[in-house]
């Protein structure tokens, strides 16, 4: 009875070791899985921002007198307004006038 019992015990222990080695398996895919999509999250920032970088600096170098940007992603509402320095002056001298 006891061999019966003891081989009853071995088996049960082989299969709470087969869980728990199934277990870490899955913490470590679900972690790996985790960890590239945050890099790739990151770099498709990092590509938008550098593209923003890009067209703000372009609408910086033409010929606005005014430049309204208005912005939504997931981290909020933004809205700019950017003026050029010529359009600035060229309204100090309309109002000294």
């Amino acid at each position: 009875m006891n061999e019966t019992l003891a081989t009853a015990v071995s088996d049960h222990g082989a299969l709470a070791l087969a869980l728990a080695i199934a277990g870490t398996a899955a913490g470590l895919v679900r972690a790996y899985v985790a960890h590239r999509t945050r890099l790739h999250e990151e770099r498709e920032a990092s590509t938008r921002t550098a593209a923003r970088a890009t067209w703000l600096i372009r609408l910086a170098e033409a010929d606005h007198d005014v430049v309204r940007i208005v912005e939504r992603d997931r981290d909020g509402h933004r809205e700019v307004e950017l003026g050029s320095r010529d359009a600035a002056r060229r309204d100090d001298i309309q109002e000294a006038a």
